[in-house]
C-alpha cells in the first residue's frame, strides 16, 4: 500500500513537470549566471534541457546535453524502482543500488572532471 501511495505522488509529479516544461512558463527559468557573467558552463549547465528531451522522449539529445545529469537520472529511477519492489518483499534484491557514501564522492569527482572536459573542448 506504502509503494502505490509513493508510486501515484511520482507519477503526478512527473505529468506535473511535463505541463510545465511543455508550457510556456518554462521561458521563466533564469539563465545560468555562471555562463552569463563567466562565460563557463558551471555542472548544472543543460540540466534542464536533459529533463525536457528527457520527458520529450529524445534520450540521445538529452545525453549529449548533459550525460551525467542524464545519468544520474537513469540511477535514481532504477533505484526508486528498486526500493518500491524491496518495500513489500522480506528477501531484499540488488541492493548494491542503494546510495552510499562513497558514490556521493565518485559522483563529485565525475561531475568536477566532466564540468572541466566541456570547458576545455
Amino acid at each position: 500500500m506504502k509503494a502505490l501511495k509513493i508510486l501515484i505522488i511520482e507519477f503526478l509529479l512527473v505529468i506535473l513537470l511535463k505541463i510545465f516544461i511543455n508550457s510556456s512558463l518554462i521561458q521563466y527559468i533564469p539563465e545560468c549566471i555562471v555562463y552569463k557573467y563567466l562565460n563557463i558552463y558551471c555542472p548544472s549547465c543543460g540540466g534542464t534541457r536533459c529533463i525536457r528531451n528527457i520527458l520529450q522522449g529524445n534520450f540521445i539529445q538529452a545525453f549529449k546535453d548533459h550525460s551525467i545529469f542524464f545519468i544520474t537520472i537513469i540511477y535514481l529511477l532504477l533505484f526508486n524502482i528498486i526500493y518500491l519492489i524491496n518495500l513489500n518483499k522480506k528477501e531484499k534484491i540488488l541492493t548494491f543500488i542503494y546510495p552510499k557514501y562513497y558514490y556521493v564522492i565518485i559522483f563529485a569527482i565525475l561531475i568536477t572532471i566532466y564540468t572541466i572536459m566541456r570547458n576545455i573542448y
